[in-house]
């Protein structure tokens, strides 16, 4: 029994050792990958910045304000021309030196008359052709990146431009970010650096002098990279993946320093899920071991486990079901709540849209009448006056129907409507507005009644909604025409046609709140609520183009029944 723990445990032991080395290997060179992923995109950060400011002298060199301002030696629209630059490119300084050295404009708070003129950057440029890149060590022990180019006129030396490539905005945002960067030359010298400390060393001693581990420590390390791990590299004692990238600017390589935090929490995460394995199969060995000393015990034990865990499974399922129907009652509230604001919406937009037409009748008939009584002619007068309490009487019947919109029409109340005279109510409704525009209105009816059982009301605010469609869409036209035909047959045809632009979606036309005009000249819900009004009918309402241009709306009814028979 005990050789058997014994040999368990090595084995543990041996299964967890490996399993730590397999799975460092692995999550390793994960992070390996996104080492190198992440220093590429640093270094095309660099490669980026060299290469944007690197044409800025060319440029700047060729500009006629500097040139003239060298010449002249009037630099105030110099400095000003340099600060444009510097904001446009996010240059670190850009100045301007003379023939002699010294520095006579700059973009920020360059020392004015200062000499440079034995400066890399200088002697450089004024012994070279072309644009010419240096490095120039900083009192602060940081480094500052120039690039220069002489400014000719007529193969005369007029000066030097200096542009400075603002590298420092990168460092400390590696610094911010707490990633550890270094950019090395082509000698291995660190030139810029998350840590400030590594400048001016070479990378190679500096990772060297950075690594001193114990016996113990290189005894382990040796091992792990037997086993095919991978090398790390070793700051302060702290080991990183290193990944090394080339930056694409005179051989310069950028190396970034991995941590191995989440490598070593993913996986002390597995290594955690196999000791529970292995000691779930250790204990199951146990178990296996030790069954029939203790059969009849587990039995007992095994049994009220199982009452245990079906009384909770059982109290777990009511519970489950009481919050199931309280969230369900709750549901219900909250749906039945949401229809009422709902219905009452659609009740106040429909209120609104339908009462507008009257409303702007009687302000056009109140305004007549007033100008009546001023030229005293109160018999004229009287008439408006009666057509203002005919719009009211209107007025109150459309919002006793609206009490009731939300159900459907009851045969009770209909009656037989004479369609006739229900167009030439609707135009009469119409004279306000048709007064105000010149319109040629075409009115074709029959000779004969053409009834339909149907509620006069709602007959005439959906001829009243298709005849304010029909004059919206002539509106700005020259020619402004209009027809409306009544055809009797099988069905009642009520064609109303316009010479407007025609229609872009019939299809959407009659859906709620769905409308082509402007903000605050419609809602969207004349055409739905005559469509739904015809559907109560027993109808339809449609809408196509024309041929010869424009809309046509066509409202279809079925005939009276007792003028069926009739016809009969």
């Amino acid at each position: 029994m005990r050789a058997g723990l014994v040999v368990s445990v090595l084995v543990m032991g041996v299964v967890i050792w490996a399993s730590q080395i397999y799975l460092t290997r692995s999550f390793s060179e994960s992070q390996e990958t996104d080492a190198t992923l992440r220093a590429t995109l640093y270094a095309g950060s660099i490669q980026s910045a060299m290469q944007r400011h690197s044409v800025v002298p060319l440029l700047l060199a060729r500009d006629p304000i500097l040139q003239i301002a060298l010449r002249t030696g009037e630099f105030a629209e110099a400095e000003a021309r340099l600060r444009d630059f510097r904001e446009e490119i996010g240059a670190g300084s850009i100045f301007l030196l003379d023939a002699k050295g010294r520095i006579v404009a700059a973009s920020d708070k360059q020392p004015i008359e200062q000499y440079d003129g034995d400066k890399a950057y200088f002697t450089l440029a004024v012994a070279d052709t072309g644009t010419i890149f240096s490095i120039i060590e900083n009192d602060d022990g940081a480094y500052s990146f120039h690039y220069a180019r002489k400014v000719e006129n007529e193969g005369q030396l007029l000066g030097v431009i200096v542009v400075t490539v603002d590298l420092g905005a990168l460092e400390e945002g590696w610094r911010r970010s707490r990633v550890k960067v270094a950019v090395t030359n082509s000698e291995g010298n660190v030139l810029l650096a998350s840590e400030p400390t590594w400048r001016k060393s070479a990378l190679d001693t500096l990772l060297a002098s950075a690594s001193h581990p114990s016996r113990v420590t290189q005894v382990l390390r040796d091992a792990r990279e037997g086993f095919g791990a991978p090398p790390y590299v070793y700051i302060s004692g702290t080991p990183y993946i290193g990944a090394e990238v080339p930056v694409g600017f005179r051989n310069w390589r950028l190396t970034y320093f991995a941590g191995l935090e989440d490598v070593r929490a993913r996986v002390n995460a597995v290594l955690a899920l196999i000791i529970m394995v292995l000691a779930l199969l250790l204990a199951l060995a146990f178990y296996l071991l030790s069954r029939r000393a203790r059969a009849e015990n587990r039995r007992v034990k095994r049994e009220s486990d199982d009452l245990r865990q079906l009384n909770r499974r059982l109290s777990a399922e009511i519970a489950a079901r009481q919050r199931v129907e309280r969230n369900l009652k709750d549901a219900e509230l909250s749906l039945e709540q949401a229809s009422k604001l709902a219905a009452l919406g659609q009740m106040s937009a429909a209120v609104s849209h339908e009462l507008n037409q009257p409303l702007a009748a009687m302000k056009t008939y109140l305004a007549g009448a007033r100008l009546l009584l001023t030229r005293k002619r109160a018999e004229e007068a009287l008439t408006s006056f009666q057509r203002i309490d005919d719009l009211i009487e209107r007025m109150g019947g459309i919002t006793r129907q609206l009490k009731s919109y939300a159900r459907k029409s009851d045969a009770d109340d209909l009656e037989p409507v004479d369609l006739r005279d229900s167009v030439r109510a609707a135009l009469a409704m119409m004279a306000p507005q048709l007064g105000k525009m010149s319109v040629n209105i075409t009115t074709t009816l029959p000779s004969e009644p053409v009834m339909v059982r149907a509620d006069p009301l709602r007959i005439e605010q959906i001829i009243v909604n298709l005849l304010r469609n029909a004059l919206d869409a002539v509106k700005g036209r020259d020619d402004k025409r209009v027809k409306i035909f009544l055809v009797q047959g099988e069905m009642i045809l009520l064609s109303v046609e316009d010479n407007g632009e025609g229609l872009k979606d019939p299809g959407k036309l009659f859906e709620p709140f769905y409308t082509t005009k402007k903000p605050g000249e419609g809602l969207g819900l004349g055409l739905a609520i005559s469509a739904g009004f015809a559907n109560e009918l027993g109808g339809r309402l449609v809408a196509r183009n024309a041929p010869d241009g424009g809309a046509v709306f066509e409202l279809l009814l079925p005939r009276e029944r007792a003028q069926n028979h009739a016809a009969e």
